[in-house]
């Protein structure tokens, strides 16, 4: 049964900076996007003592299970899609997490609604900027988890956002996508958002196996190139993940979770030094990218063997 949890919307006092608002995309599924999120949610508002607002939207509401919340909100009420349809405000649809300092705005099936509702409408691509309006003064971070596919609400979290960031597994099929996403946000940087740039692409679910070696060898060199950040270190495979979804909690918050929390830690500081220094990166070279994409359909071994130097990119 739906209830109320107005002593949930405690005041949140103002903050001196300005929040960062960042986007976590891929138009592949199944590549640790949600995953990515919650992690560097947690570790921001439990550790770094940051105050975190997780926007959940994609239907599927993996992001509000994860944080805690799937069972205590307002389904009429504390929505994202109740803020959306009857522009309501962030404080009217967020609730607290189960976590420090995090809130989060659940996602609900009614999302699906939403190419057809806002997808030719004025308004579509104003839809989170009017949903933040003052939630920059409140919070340190804003992060966004977004459905796997181009539509208006990915439009929209990258209109109103500084940055975006690609989660991807390190195998060749994750590329899949890659050049649509990043043209897709440098169109949206173009016409309705110029101050949005790309923080960069984390890998996840990394494996010591020459496979992954090569791949991320091969990557790192032509990411560089085009200006894309390969953020480091990767997120080592780990049982914590897997467990952490089983239970509904980010993997980092179990005890077990040694590896994992490491890579996740090193990372969200990476992050933090990045945003907090206004670390504003060239734009990236689409037709290097595409250049990326023809040589992994065609066979990337070869090219490793013209350069085989590693060019992660350590932003610590």
């Amino acid at each position: 049964m739906a209830f109320k949890m107005s002593h949930r919307k405690q005041e949140i006092p103002m903050r001196k900076t300005r929040a960062q608002i960042i986007t976590f995309a891929n138009i592949k599924g199944g590549v640790g996007k949600t995953t990515a999120v919650t992690n560097i949610a947690y570790l921001l508002g439990v550790e770094f003592g940051k105050k975190v607002l997780v926007i959940d939207a994609d239907d599927q509401g993996n992001a509000t299970k994860a944080l805690g919340v799937r069972d205590k909100f307002d389904r009429r009420e504390e929505t994202l899609w109740a803020g959306l349809s009857r522009k309501l405000t962030f404080e009217q649809v967020m609730v607290e997490s189960a976590y420090a300092n995090i809130w989060v705005i659940p996602s609900t099936k009614e999302l699906k609604n939403a190419q057809t509702e806002f997808g030719r409408s004025a308004r579509g691509l104003k839809l989170f900027k009017h949903l933040l309006k003052g939630a920059q003064e409140q919070f340190d971070f804003i992060l966004i988890d977004t459905k796997p596919q181009v539509n208006i609400l990915l439009q929209a979290a990258l209109s109103a956002s500084d940055w975006y960031l690609i989660p991807s597994f390190p195998e060749p099929d994750s590329y899949d996508g890659f050049l649509d996403l990043v043209s897709e946000c440098e169109e949206i940087c173009d016409e309705e958002n110029s101050d949005l740039r790309c923080l960069g692409v984390l890998l996840s679910c990394v494996k010591k196996i020459p496979a992954h070696d090569s791949y991320i060898r091969f990557i790192g060199k032509h990411l560089k190139q085009a200006r894309v950040l390969l953020l480091k270190p990767g997120i080592r495979v780990s049982n914590a993940v897997a467990t952490g979804s089983l239970h509904s909690c980010p993997a980092v918050a179990l005890p077990s979770a040694h590896s994992v929390k490491e890579d996740y830690r090193k990372l969200t500081k990476a992050v933090l030094k990045a945003v907090e220094l206004g670390a504003k990166t060239a734009r990236p070279d689409l037709p290097r990218l595409g250049v990326v994409k023809q040589t992994i359909e065609e066979g990337y071994e070869e090219d490793l063997k013209i350069d085989d130097g590693i060019q992660e990119i350590n932003l610590l």
